[in-house]
């Protein structure tokens, strides 16, 4: 999906775009994980559950391939610079990307029930689907006649719910469900590229000179305007300590209580913001009697 805003800009500078590894492995590949048993006389239920990863095989188009295209589409709509294909010189920009990160995963059940009744008995199967994990790291790096410009890591995790829908059409829909997860994860990340780059080129509305070095912070706040997530952070003058994030999923604070999708559990689970990063919230909760931390998206939580 190509809905950013568009943005108009002199596209003045060329890049070229280099893409140093493969991303995904070759096929999907399928692992038994932990199921249940539970053999009684007069009734019997088994359940067995699968984890799935997505690879190159369930999909139509090479990764790669669709990478490099979305990139030069989204640059036509958002970008202040042009991409090219020509071999890079010293007078273009060359953008390397490697993919440090990028799997997607899923998992898969299905459940036998079986009943006897003495003179009758009963039994049923049912298969269902969860919601797919992407989890993304792309490392960047923007030089110029071999000069570094800027080099930044862009993290990406990505919860996609999963909706039962028509059970002849169940697995092909849980496997189109990763394939979306993967592709939103994408689109998030190309947008957050082109506006690092665009900012480098044009900061202060000057482009930016070959002998310029534009380093960005890693940990520094970045404002994007993408359709994935927005988020301003604020300190509010009554309490400079106190630190409130807007987000599509609404306002959080530290203590705020939350909800997040488990995976491992197939299930939501509440819990307490504890600290509030970029684009991320480090929340606690408990499980099975014991307090666990962990870092998720903003824009996988729903606040209670």
């Amino acid at each position: 999906l190509h809905d950013s805003p568009l943005l108009s800009c002199p596209s003045t500078d060329s890049v070229a775009l280099i893409i140093n590894n493969s991303p995904l492995d070759s096929g999907t590949t399928v692992s038994k994980m932990r199921g249940l048993v539970l053999p009684f006389i007069f009734f019997n239920y088994f359940e067995s559950n699968m984890k799935v990863k997505l690879g190159q095989s369930s999909l139509h188009e090479n990764y790669t391939d669709f990478f490099l295209s979305a990139f030069d589409e989204e640059s036509k709509r958002t970008a202040c610079f042009g991409m090219t294909r020509k071999v890079p010189n010293d007078s273009t920009y060359t953008l390397e990307l490697n993919f440090d990160t990028c799997t997607t995963y899923s998992k898969y059940s299905k459940r036998v029930m079986f009943m006897y009744l003495v003179i009758a008995y009963s039994w049923s199967v049912s298969e269902s689907g969860s919601p797919a994990e992407t989890n993304m790291q792309v490392s960047a790096k923007l030089k110029k006649a071999g000069k570094m410009i800027f080099e930044k890591t862009y993290p990406i995790k990505r919860t996609q719910p999963f909706v039962q829908g028509n059970t002849q059409k169940l697995r092909s829909d849980f496997v189109s469900n990763m394939v979306e997860s993967l592709s939103l994860s994408t689109k998030q990340c190309i947008e957050e590229i082109i506006t690092d780059i665009n900012n480098t080129f044009h900061r202060n509305g000057e482009p930016v000179t070959a002998n310029t070095s534009a380093v960005l912070n890693q940990t520094s706040t970045s404002i994007t305007n993408t359709n994935i997530s927005t988020e301003v952070i604020i300190k509010t003058p009554e309490n400079k300590n106190s630190i409130t994030v807007k987000s599509m999923n609404g306002e959080f604070n530290i203590g705020d209580k939350i909800m997040f999708y488990n995976f491992s559990t197939n299930s939501y689970i509440k819990a307490t913001v504890k600290e509030i990063k970029e684009k991320m919230l480090i929340v606690e909760y408990e499980s099975f009697g014991k307090i666990k931390t962990k870092e998720l998206n903003k824009t996988d939580i729903k606040k209670i």
